[in-house]
C-alpha cells in the first residue's frame, strides 16, 4: 500500500499540467478538467482509506526520494499515512471537488478564469503535500507553497489596490510561520543528529530520551512549532490575517481560509503532538491560547459589519477550541470537531452572497424598528466597550504594526537617507565575494567564530531592511537583495566551514534567479519607467514577463523550484545549537527578503492599471 501513497500527489499534478495547455477562453474544457481531477482524487482516497481500514489500519511510511545526502546529513522526501492524515485528505478532497463544481459557473466569463484554477490546483497539492508529509523537510515544500498561492488566490482580483494589499499582508503573516518552521528544523537537526520523520516522534520512548537529555532544545522546538501552528490557524495573536484574505473570489475562502488553510495549524499540533504534549508547560500556553482566541473573535464576529469577517471570526473560535482539544489529549474530538467546522463554514461562505441580498431586500419590506431596552448603565456601557473592541478587532493589526512592522521600517527609512554613493554599493558587492575567498585561510579564534558571523548576518539584515523600505529603484533593490546571500554565507563560512557543495548548492538558484530577473526589469525599463512608489499592473499587457519575474521572485526567496531550497536547509546544519542569535538573525533575513520580493513584484506587476479601460477604485475595493 505504501507504495500507492504518491498517488495523492500525482492526480493533481496531472490535472495542473493539462490544465496549463489550454487557452483561458476554453472555460468548459479547463473547468471539466479540474473536476474530473478532484473526482477521481475523491474516488482514489476513499478506496485507499477503506481498503487501508479493512487491511491494518496501521500508520504507512514510504521514504521516496533521497536529494542530497552528505556526512549525518540527508535531505529525503517522506510519506506517512494514519488516521490524522486520512481524516484530512478526505475532507480536503470532497470540498475541494464540491467547490471546483460550484466555482465553474460561479466565475464564468470572470477574467482570470483559468488563472483561478491552475492557482486552484497549485494550492490543494500543497495541502496533500503537507498532510502526506513524514518529515519536516516534506512539510516545508508543502508550506512554502501554501503561501505563494495563498497569496495569488487573495489578490485574485489584481486590477484592486485593496485584494492585492491584503494578499501582501497574508503573505507577511505566513512567512513568521516559516520563521517558525525554519528554526524547528534547526534545531531538531541538533537534538535527533538527523532528519527525524514523524513516524520516530510516535515513539514515546525515543523522544523521551533524547528530551530528557536536551530539555532545552526541546522547548524551544515546541514553541517554534507553537507559532508556526498559531499563524497558520489565525490564532492569538494572528487572528487578523483571516478576514483579509477573504478579499479572493467567494470560493477561494470557502474552501481555503474558511476550511482547509485555516486548520493547517491544527494539523501541524496533532502531527507533532507526542513531542510537545511532553511538557506541560507548553500545553498550558496551548490551551491559554485557545482560550484567549475563542473569547476574542467571538466578540468580534458579533459585531463585524461584512458576512464573510463573520465567518471567518466565528472559525477563528471554533479552532481556538480545537486547539484545546488537542492540548488536552482528545485527538478524536478534536478531528470530529475540525471537520464539522470545515464543511460549516464552507457552507456559509458560498452562500453568504445569496444571504445578503436576501437580508437588503428584508430591511425595504419588512423593516423593524429597534426597541430600546431597559438595561443597567454599566451593562450598557460593558456592552458599548466590547463592541468598540469587537469591532476594532482588538487592535490586533495595530499592534502587529507597532511592535514589529513600524521598527523595521523606521530603520529602513534611516538607511535609505544615507544615500550611499555608487561605489559604496560595488564596496557592499565586491566584499563579501573578496572575503568569501580568504574564509579557508582564516584562523580559529573567538572573533572569527563568534563575532564575525554576527556582524556579517547582521550586514545582510540591514541590506534586506533597507530593500524593505526602497521606494524608487526596483533594480537595485533585487541587486541588494541578490547579493544578501553573500552575506548570509559568510556569515555561516565564518562560523562553521562551508564546503564547496553546499556554497553551490545554495547559490545557484540565487544567481540563476538574480540575473534573469535583472534582465525582466531592464527589459521592462525600456518600454516605461516605473519606481515602487504605486502600482503599475503590468501584468495585464506583459504577461510573459510576469510569470518569468514571479519565478525569479520564488527563487531567491528559496521556493522549491531551486537549489537554494536545499541549500537554506543545509547552512543551517552549519549552525551550532547554542548559536541561537546567529540563527534567528538569519531566519529572519530569509522572512524579510521573501515580504521584500514578493513585494517588488505586486508592485510593479499587480493593483490599479494605469491608462487603462478597466475601471477600479484607487485606494477601496
Amino acid at each position: 500500500m505504501e507504495n500507492l501513497l504518491p498517488l495523492f500527489l500525482i492526480i493533481p499534478i496531472i490535472g495542473l499540467l493539462i490544465s496549463l495547455f489550454f487557452s483561458d477562453v476554453k472555460e468548459k474544457i479547463i473547468s471539466t478538467t479540474v473536476i474530473f481531477t478532484m473526482g477521481l482524487y475523491v474516488l482514489f482516497s476513499f478506496s485507499f482509506t477503506i481498503y487501508w481500514l479493512i487491511k491494518s489500519s496501521e500508520a504507512l511510511n514510504i521514504k521516496e526520494i533521497s536529494l542530497y545526502s552528505s556526512n549525518n546529513y540527508n535531505f529525503f522526501i517522506d510519506f506517512y499515512f494514519d488516521k490524522i492524515t486520512a481524516v484530512y485528505l478526505l475532507f480536503s478532497g470532497v470540498l475541494s471537488y464540491l467547490i471546483a463544481v460550484y466555482s465553474r459557473v460561479y466565475l464564468h466569463k470572470e477574467p482570470g478564469y483559468k488563472r483561478f484554477f491552475t492557482t486552484f490546483l497549485l494550492f490543494f497539492l500543497s495541502i496533500q503535500i503537507i498532510v502526506l508529509s513524514g518529515n519536516f523537510e516534506t512539510l516545508f515544500i508543502g508550506w512554502e507553497i501554501l503561501g505563494v498561492s495563498s497569496f495569488l488566490l487573495i489578490a485574485f482580483y489584481r486590477h484592486r489596490y485593496l485584494p492585492v494589499r491584503n494578499g501582501l499582508k497574508v503573505f507577511s503573516i505566513y512567512r513568521v510561520a516559516d520563521l517558525g518552521i525554519l528554526l524547528t528544523m534547526w534545531l531538531s537537526h541538533h537534538l535527533w543528529h538527523q532528519n527525524i520523520t514523524f513516524e520516530q516522534l510516535n515513539n514515546t520512548p525515543l523522544v523521551s530520551e533524547h528530551l530528557s537529555e536536551h530539555t532545552e532544545i526541546g522547548i524551544l522546538i515546541s514553541l517554534a512549532i507553537l507559532v508556526a501552528a498559531c499563524v497558520k490557524s489565525a490564532q492569538f495573536p494572528f487572528s487578523s490575517w483571516l478576514p483579509r484574505a477573504m478579499e479572493g473570489p467567494t470560493p477561494s475562502s470557502a474552501i481555503f481560509y474558511g476550511s482547509i488553510a485555516a486548520h493547517i495549524g491544527v494539523f501541524l499540533l496533532l502531527r507533532t503532538a507526542p513531542f510537545w504534549q511532553q511538557f506541560i508547560a507548553i500545553k498550558i500556553t496551548v490551551i491559554c491560547i485557545g482560550t484567549i482566541t475563542a473569547i476574542m473573535a467571538t466578540v468580534s464576529s458579533k459585531v463585524q459589519y461584512s458576512a464573510k469577517a463573520q465567518i471567518a471570526y466565528s472559525s477563528v473560535a471554533q479552532i481556538g477550541i480545537i486547539f484545546i482539544e488537542v492540548a488536552l489529549g482528545f485527538e478524536t474530538i478534536a478531528l470530529f470537531h475540525l471537520v464539522s467546522n470545515a464543511f460549516l463554514r464552507s457552507y456559509q461562505l458560498l452562500i453568504s452572497p445569496s444571504m445578503v441580498t436576501y437580508y437588503i431586500r428584508e430591511q425595504f419590506y419588512n423593516f423593524v424598528p429597534y426597541k430600546k431596552k431597559n438595561t443597567p448603565k454599566w451593562l450598557q456601557k460593558w456592552e458599548t466597550t466590547l463592541y468598540v473592541i469587537g469591532l476594532n478587532e482588538w487592535k490586533l493589526d495595530q499592534i502587529l504594526y507597532i511592535y514589529f512592522w513600524n521598527p523595521i521600517k523606521k530603520i529602513g527609512v534611516l538607511l535609505t537617507k544615507l544615500q550611499p554613493k555608487p561605489y559604496v554599493h560595488v564596496i557592499l558587492a565586491v566584499l563579501p565575494i573578496s572575503l568569501l575567498c580568504i574564509s579557508n585561510f582564516a584562523g580559529s579564534s573567538i572573533v572569527t567564530h563568534n563575532i564575525l558571523p554576527i556582524l556579517f548576518a547582521s550586514t545582510g539584515l540591514l541590506l534586506v531592511i533597507r530593500t524593505f523600505s526602497e521606494r524608487k529603484n526596483a533594480k537595485l533593490a533585487c541587486i541588494m537583495l541578490s547579493f544578501n546571500h553573500l552575506w548570509i554565507l559568510l556569515a555561516v563560512t565564518f562560523n562553521d566551514k562551508v564546503s564547496i557543495n553546499h556554497a553551490f548548492i545554495y547559490l545557484l538558484g540565487v544567481i540563476v534567479s538574480s540575473i534573469l530577473g535583472l534582465v525582466v526589469l531592464q527589459q521592462l525599463s525600456k518600454k516605461a519607467t516605473f519606481n515602487l512608489n504605486d502600482f503599475y499592473g503590468l501584468a495585464f499587457q506583459q504577461k510573459q514577463p510576469a510569470f518569468l519575474f514571479l519565478l525569479c521572485t520564488l527563487g531567491l526567496m528559496g521556493f522549491p523550484i531551486t537549489t537554494t531550497f536545499l541549500g537554506e536547509d543545509l547552512l543551517f546544519t552549519h549552525i551550532h545549537e547554542h548559536q541561537i542569535t546567529l540563527a534567528l538573525l538569519i531566519s529572519f533575513n530569509f522572512v524579510l527578503s521573501g515580504i521584500s520580493l514578493m513585494r517588488i513584484y505586486a508592485r510593479i506587476f499587480m493593483g490599479p492599471v494605469k491608462n487603462s479601460n478597466i475601471s477600479t477604485a484607487r485606494r477601496s475595493s
